[in-house]
């Protein structure tokens, strides 16, 4: 199998990038990653980045639901408003299975899942599962 390429993660919570930073760089899986603290923090560098010719389609993006100013709906909500080529794979991440989120993941047809923080080296292999199964 294919390596990911490129992984973004939008997560205010310090923590739990580092520990997310940990499983992404040990597992093996994953070529190039990005994190964010915050969903606008994500949206300048992906605008700065289009306007400079850099831009690269992340292969998946990982959002924090539960967010300051922009909540991870939100983000999806903007992102899908830009003109940029988009990751194939939404997934939502939360420290609770709320019914209402689960729900409104299932209902979105941008969002592969919701899983529970923190994210697992076999999410990762999900992840790449369903990325081979794309190209």
């Amino acid at each position: 199998m294919e390596k990911i390429n490129l992984l973004v993660f939008i997560d205010d919570d310090y923590a739990t990038n580092f520990y997310h930073k940990v499983i992404v760089r040990d597992s093996g899986l994953v070529d190039n990653y990005l994190f964010f603290s915050t969903a606008r923090e994500a949206l300048d560098y992906f605008n700065e980045q289009k306007e400079i010719g850099n831009w690269e389609k992340p292969d998946a993006i990982f959002l924090d639901i539960n967010m300051p100013e922009i909540n991870g709906w939100e983000f999806l909500e903007l992102y899908q408003e830009t003109d940029m080529d988009k990751a194939p794979i939404y997934i939502m991440l939360t420290t609770s299975l709320n019914p209402d989120d689960l729900e409104k993941a299932e209902l979105n047809p941008l969002v592969r899942g919701l899983k529970n923080k923190p994210l697992t080296e076999a999410h990762l292999m999900e992840i790449q599962a369903d990325l081979n199964v794309i190209a």
